[in-house]
């Protein structure tokens, strides 16, 4: 190992994360991220139906990193300068490198849509969606008739969609309007998933408008490319993520708008002292952007740093199979893998299963703090999610209704 050496990492969720837990304490470390927190993302939506709390998804990035011998600075990145080995941050400071592992995250494209970003609430951060379940309180007290449109109808969109409705399908002035500008739910996914959710919401105020984009949002109208206009009182806007500006500012991305290319072994296609990993990273055969993949690459990534800075040969990057554990609220849930696809209701533990495990896994409980976190994860899903599954006991039996839709 070559001891002493700088090793720059950007961004601190989990691709940045799972690098610095890699590396080992010998390398000199810093990580930097603009939040003071690490989120975890897959669970956002939980937030809409506050089955659970913004602080039970943070974990604090100092306690994190420290522990693992390295150094955090809480600061934004403008700029990685590759040939001159530094990356520069908006405070001024300048922090050399001898690797540098970009793990930034992308940004949300609202696509330069007018109104989009003024009118619409995103859907990519814990403030986000904490916000989102504020205002749908705020709106719920009214008590006037309730009209909220969700743009987009991938992974993000149907989870909004469930947890809206796990919380608040008995209004009787709901109405829920879902917009996919492809021809089926969740692009990309075998049409089997898209009809079945579709299916589920049936009995609920839920219309779904396939086939046609968002021309522009107003503060209560969204108008589509079809030339409908939806009545809105809060519009979601879950239309993907696009590439952080300082890609292409740092000359990792071809062009404006695009992700960093990257070999087999996430190596830029442009310098080879700098590593790519998560959304940021355009591999030749592209991933889903994911949590388990930006965690692999992460710790894969810490590898060849290594063995970049030994001057040793380094190894190709060989993802996991594309697996998606999609929840519809208390309605459904569904694991994708492939082009299979499996549903029912007794998938709901492995999801929470596999939220407490790596929050377990990212800060372990061997402190106080960290144990005390852990303490208020579980009891908060015994008490929003265990126990209005299992009861009354008669519940018990949905739990093995397990159904092969693809």
């Amino acid at each position: 190992m070559a001891t002493g050496k700088r090793v720059v990492v950007v961004g601190a969720n989990f691709g940045g994360l799972a690098c610095a837990m890699a590396l080992p304490r010998g390398l000199d470390v810093t990580v930097v991220d603009a939040s003071p927190h690490f989120e975890f993302l897959p669970n956002i939506h939980e937030l809409i139906s506050e089955v659970k709390t913004p602080e039970l998804l943070r974990l604090a990035r100092e306690r994190l990193i420290s522990r693992l011998g390295h150094r955090f600075l809480l600061d934004s990145v403008t700029r990685i300068d590759a040939a001159g080995r530094a990356v520069h941050t908006a405070s001024g400071r300048s922090l050399p490198f001898d690797a540098c592992v970009v793990a930034a995250g992308g940004v949300n494209n609202t696509y330069g849509l007018p109104g989009v970003e003024r009118y619409t609430l995103p859907f990519k951060t814990v403030a986000d969606c904490a916000a989102i379940g504020r205002r749908l309180r705020d709106l719920e007290s009214s008590g006037k008739a309730l009209s909220i449109v969700i743009v987009g109808g991938g992974l993000e969109g149907v989870e909004a969609l469930g947890e809206i409705l796990r919380k608040y399908r008995h209004l009787a002035q709901l109405q829920v309007h879902l917009v996919e500008r492809e021809r089926q739910l969740v692009p990309g996914s075998p049409s089997a998933l898209g009809r079945e959710i579709e299916q589920r919401c049936q009995p609920h105020p839920v219309h779904f408008h396939k086939g046609h984009g968002v021309k522009s949002v107003t503060k209560t109208r969204v108008t589509l490319t079809s030339g409908q206009v939806l009545r809105s009182d809060m519009t979601l806007w879950t239309g993907g993520a696009a590439p952080s500006p300082l890609l292409f500012q740092s000359g990792l991305a071809s062009k404006k708008g695009a992700w960093a290319r990257v070999n087999n072994a996430l190596q830029s296609g442009v310098h080879d002292n700098i590593f790519v990993v998560g959304d940021d990273a355009q591999l030749k055969n592209s991933l889903s952007k994911q949590a388990y993949h930006a965690l692999a690459m992460g710790a894969h990534a810490a590898g060849n740093v290594r063995r970049f800075l030994a001057g040793s040969r380094l190894q190709d990057f060989k993802p996991g199979p594309e697996i998606s554990l999609i929840s519809l609220g208390d309605l459904d849930t569904y694991c994708v893998i492939g082009k299979r696809v499996i549903a029912g209701r007794a998938l709901a533990p492995a999801k929470e299963l596999i939220f407490q495990a790596n929050m377990a896994r990212l800060d372990p409980p061997l402190r106080l703090a960290p144990a005390w976190d852990l303490q208020a994860r579980y009891w908060r899903s015994i008490h929003e999610l265990a126990i209005p599954t299992l009861w009354p006991p008669s519940r018990l039996t949905r739990l093995a209704d397990l159904r092969k839709l693809a």
